[in-house]
């Protein structure tokens, strides 16, 4: 299912179910290139230049505990793995613990090493479902959404009634705005993992389609189907339910069920970001900063702990947003393309301009279409005064009747400008901007 969080991993599946700018900063090179104009580099030659650390007790980057239960269980499977490397079962075991370790602490690099453990297996003439599937996670945690398909497609002529294969297929459709095809999906949940998720399935689905209320009903029942599933399961279904009911504007039951969530999984870094956004949004950044202060090494967990800065107005909050554009950046230059979202919204509320954010968010919806991917567009068009630049997302957010008591605002902004846009008027990328 879409994952509650609204971040740039916000299609994946945890494994249970998959088995600060200075005044003179520049434009990042990822922001300057979605304008279609020559590259500025985001940081000056002072941060470009090679760190000398000033002692030996001086702490650059924190890695991974081996006191860490999740680490030493990852080393154990991988050593069991050396042990006996053409056994499949243990090497999908690993690749699970990789994929969800990832997801807690919101890495991608252990998607990669995920990637590297499957890879003789996927190499084979008639790769094992579960395989595919797994490979097809790794690829949707990238935003390689059709690639993706194409093996959620070879797995299900394999087993079609591959649950898992179900489940990323509805999560694609739902991210991607295809709800038609994700209720076809749901129903398919149903029939091969049963009820349980299928109620989950939908009611996740129903609260993109305006019926809210219908949502958080479906998700009470996942929620309370079965009372022996695992906690990796009943933090999910938390997290469902507190988007369902930030669908609706209720905000006490949001949070409510964000901290239910964060109970059972307090470290995972979806969750985490999700429920600094809901903060964000009511006004709290004081509570971002203590929620992420050990998050700082996730990108989408620094992104907020800048917007806390920034809201906040604190000292610090200029080199927050300077080391957010070095990172973007950083990302850029490894070719990764998927923070679309964020980079977007980092340039409308850190870097404060909007016609780049505006660029940003029109290639990204051309990728991804939740909620969160229609704000950060709709909010870019009202900034740069360009409202036929939102007109599709008008027309999807017509066609799905979203509820949403923050977007509905600025709908209404939006289309009152259309209306009253000079006739002839197109939207920029029929224009030949």
């Amino acid at each position: 299912m879409v994952s509650p969080t609204g971040t740039f991993c916000q299609t994946a599946l945890p494994a249970w179910v998959l088995a600060a700018s200075f005044a003179a900063l520049q434009v990042p090179e990822a922001f300057a290139a979605a304008r279609g104009a020559e590259a500025a580099p985001a940081v000056g030659a002072a941060f470009r230049a090679p760190y000398r650390p000033a002692s030996d007790a001086e702490i650059l980057q924190e890695v991974p505990s081996l006191a860490d239960p999740a680490v030493g269980h990852m080393r154990d499977l991988r050593e069991r793995l050396d042990a006996t490397p053409h056994d499949l079962g243990m090497a999908l075991d690993l690749a699970d613990a990789y994929v969800d370790y990832g997801r807690e602490v919101g890495d991608a690099h252990y998607a990669g090493y995920a990637e590297a453990v499957i890879a003789p297996w996927l190499a084979a003439p008639k790769p094992a479902a579960r395989v595919l599937v797994t490979q097809a996670t790794i690829l949707q945690y990238r935003h390689r959404f059709e690639p993706a398909r194409a093996l959620l497609g070879k797995a299900l002529e394999v087993d079609a009634l591959n649950a898992q294969a179900w489940l990323t297929l509805a999560t694609l459709d739902m991210v991607q705005g295809d709800y038609a095809a994700a209720g076809k999906d749901c129903a398919r949940v149903s029939a091969s993992a049963g009820l349980q998720y299928g109620f989950a399935c939908a009611g996740n689905l129903r609260s993109y389609l305006g019926q809210a209320t219908q949502g958080l009903a479906l998700l009470h029942q996942a929620e309370t189907a079965d009372a022996k599933v695992p906690v990796g399961y009943r933090a999910w279904i938390h997290g469902l339910l507190a988007e369902a009911a930030e669908r609706l504007g209720d905000w006490p039951l949001a949070e409510q069920q964000y901290r239910a969530a964060l109970k059972l999984l307090p470290r995972d870094n979806f969750l985490l970001v999700a429920y600094a956004d809901f903060l964000l949004d009511r006004g709290r950044p004081e509570e971002v900063l203590g929620l992420l202060a050990e998050d700082a090494q996730s990108d989408t967990a620094y992104l907020r702990l800048a917007l806390a800065q920034a809201a906040l107005h604190k000292p610090d909050a200029s080199r927050y947003a300077w080391i957010m554009a070095a990172r973007f950046e950083a990302l850029a230059l490894r070719g990764d393309d998927f923070f679309g979202r964020e980079q977007a919204r980092f340039a409308l509320e850190l870097q404060h301009d909007p016609q780049t954010a505006l660029d940003l968010a029109r290639r990204n919806w051309q990728v991804q279409r939740a909620p969160w991917d229609a704000r950060v567009l709709l909010q870019a068009a009202l900034a740069a005064r360009q409202p036929l630049a939102a007109q599709d997302a008008l027309e999807f957010l017509d066609k799905t009747h979203l509820q949403d008591p923050i977007i509905e605002p600025l709908v209404r902004r939006l289309r009152a400008q259309v209306q009253s846009a000079p006739a002839g008027a197109q939207p920029i990328s029929q224009a030949g901007r």
